[in-house]
């Protein structure tokens, strides 16, 4: 059931798409208490690795790797659980997004687990491994929460193999995998794990600086959100609308509403649409679309999963809300950002939501629909994957003006190609006969990372989370440009990447 605020109260990054958490909400989600950004850590000096040089062989656009030349500074030997003196273990979690078939929202992202082979292939073959050492793969498969009969023991499964048969030193998720497999990988068995997934300030704080993500966290990206949207907001009556499965009620709270509150903003409804059965959320929904066209907002910021999203944009165009009545505004957060997930507005809601939301703006982490304009070119570290991957797998290179190409070429191949060259730089600056401590040190001091689209991002202590900027992205229906996809409808960059705001 809504309230009136006052009274008692996951497209995709360069790497890697939320689709799962977008889906289904943050069912399996530890409490944001804090920022993801500056603010959380976790322990990242258990170790004195030095720094990763910026040059390191696994740096560049004109080739995934510079082939290793001579020996390695000391004879390799066991140097920790998963190092042998010839090999070290390392694991890629795929979500089984196939799963979503049943409710009508799967996408398909291509094959995660032969992209993941296929660059661990080339570290070994054509980039001489690491230090002596060929790096061993297992790919891993774990079920979307919601579609397995109980989540948590799926996730303590894969953790199990992840963790004690395979020993694997490191793990990372292009597909969306996060808590509660993260908490078990990082915690208590002591794995390193990389991930698209939104992960919150206590996520970080209890992995002792071994979890790391390529995307901004629920609360940075909202507070962004707020700060970078204020000259837009100033005058306005805002709505916010957000699910109630925990962490999604605090992060609203800490992240958007205070921030607009401390901007002299006026909130003036804040409503929460509940999940007892699991999304879609629909308890109070009526409720909600009825009060914020009696509240008379101008503006309504909803927070709601993308199997929710769709139903609560219908029930206002049922209550008389008119294209042009509303200016929406969204995030990354719940991927509500994405295409492939906007999509699904009209889909499930019909062209009349569509239209409602037509020019709705977006705060992201990534850029979108460049590949429309007609200067298009991609980014050489995209490019650059592509070409790889081809090369490795014998199938042509993805084309990103195509619609079926686009999310395989951005999110699928470029996401694992980031996420081996991460580990592969790591791994090599931890020194000849690493320990898993180094390791972590290591990777939580890159610097400048490439994230693909172009996107700015770095890894350094105390800032686990990835990107460095932000972009403002505008969903249109129909889409302004030529587009192939189904709906006909498109989410487009209005610009360049920005600076993080400050407030």
């Amino acid at each position: 059931m809504g309230r009136r605020h006052g009274t008692t109260w996951y497209r995709s990054t360069g790497v890697g798409l939320l689709v799962a958490f977008a889906l289904l909400g943050a069912a399996c989600s530890s409490d944001d208490s804090g920022s993801g950004g500056d603010d959380a850590g976790g322990d990242t000096t258990a170790s004195s690795a030095p720094a990763p040089v910026e040059d390191s062989r696994f740096t560049g656009t004109e080739a995934f790797c510079t082939p290793a030349d001579g020996e390695p500074a000391e004879a390799p030997t066991a140097s920790d659980d998963g190092i042998t003196a010839d090999s070290i273990s390392v694991a890629q979690v795929r979500l089984m997004l196939e799963d979503l078939e049943e409710i009508g929202f799967a996408v398909d992202l291509g094959d995660q687990n032969a992209y993941a082979s296929a660059f661990i292939d080339v570290l070994n073959e054509e980039c001489g491994g690491i230090n002596g050492r060929q790096v061993t793969l297992e790919n891993v498969e774990v079920p979307v929460p919601g579609f397995a009969p109980d989540a948590e023991a799926a996730a303590q499964e894969a953790c199990i193999a992840i963790a004690e048969e395979q020993r694997a030193v490191a793990a990372w998720s292009n597909s969306g995998v996060g808590v509660p497999l993260a908490g078990c990988l990082t915690g208590p068995n002591d794995v390193i794990f990389m991930t698209t997934y939104d992960l919150s300030a206590t996520d970080f704080e209890e992995s002792d600086g071994r979890l790391f993500s390529v995307s901004h966290s629920p609360t940075d990206i909202l507070r962004y959100a707020a700060l970078e949207l204020t000259p837009d907001l100033e005058g306005a009556r805002i709505g916010v609308v957000h699910g109630d499965t925990d962490p999604d009620p605090q992060v609203a709270e800490e992240g958007l509403v205070q921030t607009l509150e401390d901007q002299g903003l006026e909130v003036v409804r804040v409503d929460t649409i509940g999940c007892p059965d699991g999304p879609p959320c629909t308890e109070g929904l009526i409720e909600s679309a009825q009060g914020m066209l009696a509240d008379e907002v101008d503006v309504i910021f909803p927070l709601l999963d993308t199997t929710s999203l769709p139903g609560y944009l219908a029930e206002l165009v049922t209550q008389g809300a008119q294209p042009g009545d509303i200016q929406f505004y969204n995030t990354s957060f719940l991927a509500q950002d994405s295409e492939l997930v906007t999509g699904k507005i009209i889909e499930f809601g019909g062209e009349d939501a569509g239209a409602l939301y037509d020019g709705a703006v977006f705060i992201s982490g990534a850029q979108s629909g460049q590949q429309r304009e007609s200067d298009f070119e991609p980014d050489p570290f995209t490019q650059m994957c592509n070409e790889v991957y081809a090369e490795a797998s014998g199938q042509p290179v993805y084309d990103p003006t195509a619609g079926d190409d686009e999310a395989r070429f951005y999110s699928s191949v470029s996401g694992h190609c980031a996420f081996v060259r991460m580990l592969a730089r790591a791994i090599e600056a931890a020194g000849p006969n690493p320990t898993r401590a180094d390791i972590a040190a290591a990777l939580g001091n890159l610097g400048d990372v490439d994230l693909g689209e172009g996107a700015p991002g770095s890894f350094t202590p105390g800032k686990p989370t990835a990107p460095d900027a932000i972009t403002r992205l505008q969903f249109q229906y129909p889409c302004q440009i030529d587009t192939d996809t189904e709906t006909g409808h498109c989410v487009q960059s209005e610009g360049d990447y920005l600076p993080i705001p400050e407030g």
